[in-house]
């Protein structure tokens, strides 16, 4: 092999490109089929989340339906004997649960841990009992055991709450022992589409390969003839100075080769020593601009680390003052009467902050994945309420929400927050002096829904107004940059965002995605 390096000719490199060629060639297919696989894998892993989250889904979907009939009920007969209460709610229950398809199963106890209701489905003991009453202390949270079905053992997934005005415990169940007949399934269909793929890809890249040999072969051919000639012209005008015949070179590129060699072969001699010193002083800047480029690349790459480290510490040291700021302001409001000016300061304070958590989210969206967990919606807008009551009545606002409850989402927290806070901080900023900034949370059709509406200006470009930088009115300052980052936490986890602006009133609507709600 090192003996054709050192002697190659056009045949021994064409010998090599073939094997080059043949090489790329299964590289590229083992490349493809191994992505392919890849892809394959992914999916199964997908598939076996998304069963998951589908029964967990329909598991709480029950649940909340049945803690609502149940509160229907007990609101009409609330002010009856518990005895009374019990029997009537216990009938109407299973009286509908029992012409329901539930598509699992349904339980219920009361706090004597006596059964008010379970389906046929369900066959339970102590042990699972104390865990369903353990596992409803949480306020609602999921419970996974085994329970016997035809003599079977079977995995099971609860999602669990507690009915705190009876005391009882409600609960709904899917058993998802079927997901490795799920997984099979999909397992064994991926085999045939993968089988197929290899033999069409390997069937493709035989034919190009054979085809890209040909073509390679026939135009080498031709090359190495027209390369031998101007080679043996060469030669010999290397003795003689003959011009090399152009007439017998049909490339347009060696041509254009035969005429500067017959023009350098008149210039050879007079340029020869100016070439010579040429050569010297071209290598002798060139080695210069080197080190003058590497010294500047060098600098450029200290100044970019020296900025991103500036920027991560800045917004590192600014949360520490604002953190201060706001603790001695509360400690200042449990101790004496509300100053107006310390009002004022704690609302720009709160806007500082808000700023630092868009500078935040900017910093650390690429860094990190965002965990999703199940968050009390309706806990979570009261306090983003509460947290910028001062900073409304700062700017002569007030704000009233509208909030129902008991509805729970899966979301990332700190994305949640940057939706929220935004939404809220430029209602108050934009809103006209002694109105009203409405806040509301509620469920339509399934899906949950936050809005926030303001009286303000109309906005004239409602797509516009997500874009970073952009501001409809620069004497209220700002960066930009917040609706921008809600508009891509949206795009990530697929709500869908309205806005609405006449003049009168301004309303920013988002509707959640129905299969993250959790009611």
């Amino acid at each position: 092999m090192f003996k054709i390096w050192k002697r190659h000719s056009i045949n021994q490199i064409n010998i090599i490109a073939i094997l080059f060629a043949g090489i790329f060639a299964a590289s590229s297919a083992f490349v493809i089929i191994f992505n392919e696989y890849r892809e394959f894998e992914k999916d199964i892993v997908t598939t076996e989340v998304q069963y998951l989250q589908n029964k967990k889904r329909r598991a709480v979907e029950q649940t909340s339906r049945l803690n609502r009939l149940i509160k229907y009920r007990y609101t009409d007969l609330k002010y009856e004997k518990q005895n009374i209460q019990n029997y009537h709610i216990s009938k109407e229950v299973n009286a509908v649960l029992d012409d329901s398809n539930t598509g699992g199963y349904i339980f219920i106890y009361d706090k004597n841990r006596e059964v008010v209701y379970k389906s046929k489905l369900f066959k339970d003991n102590n042990m699972i009992v104390d865990k369903l009453f353990d596992a409803s202390k949480n306020g609602g949270s999921f419970l996974t055991f085994e329970i016997k079905k035809d003599n079977k053992s079977m995995e099971n997934l609860a999602f669990i709450r507690e009915f705190k005005e009876l005391g009882w415990i409600i609960g709904s169940g899917m058993y998802i022992g079927e997901k490795d007949v799920v997984l099979a399934q999909k397992t064994e269909e991926h085999r045939k589409k993968i089988s197929s793929f290899i033999l069409k890809i390997i069937t493709l890249t035989l034919f190009l390969y054979l085809a890209s040999i040909l073509k390679y072969q026939y135009i080498t051919d031709k090359i190495s003839k027209e390369i031998k000639f101007i080679v043996a012209s060469l030669k010999n005008a290397s003795k003689s100075y003959t011009y090399i015949d152009r007439s017998r070179v049909k490339f347009q590129e060696f041509r254009e080769i035969t005429s500067q060699a017959n023009y350098m072969l008149l210039k050879l001699n007079e340029k020869k020593s100016a070439l010579e010193d040429m050569n010297l002083n071209l290598e002798s800047l060139v080695e210069i601009k080197t080190k003058e480029l590497q010294k500047s690349a060098a600098y450029a790459g200290e100044l970019l680390a020296y900025q991103d480290k500036f920027l991560k510490n800045a917004i590192h040291e600014i949360n520490t003052p604002l953190s201060i700021i706001l603790i001695n302001i509360d400690l200042y409001n449990l101790k004496f009467e509300k100053n107006p000016y310390l009002i004022k300061i704690e609302a720009a304070v709160k806007v500082l902050e808000n700023i630092y958590g868009d500078l935040s989210f900017i910093v650390k969206k690429d860094k990190e994945d965002p965990r999703v967990d199940m968050l009390n919606f309706t806990d979570f807008v009261n306090d983003r309420v509460e947290y910028f009551f001062d900073v409304a009545v700062g700017n002569r606002l007030q704000i009233k929400s509208e909030v129902e409850d008991d509805i729970f989402i899966l979301f990332n927290e700190f994305e949640l927050q940057r939706l929220c806070d935004n939404n809220i901080s430029n209602a108050i900023k934009y809103s006209y002096v002694n109105e009203d900034v409405h806040v509301r949370l509620y469920t339509d059709d399934g899906c949950t829904v936050f809005e926030v509406q303001n009286s303000g200006e109309k906005i004239i470009d409602n797509q516009n107004i997500f874009s970073r930088y952009y501001r409809e009115d620069n004497a209220r300052g700002g960066f930009g940059l917040g609706l921008n980052i809600v508009k891509e936490i949206c795009e990530n986890n697929s709500v869908h965002v309205e806005v609405k602006s006449d003049g009168k009133k301004t309303i920013f609507k988002y509707l959640f995605e129905c299969s993250r709600i959790v009611v």
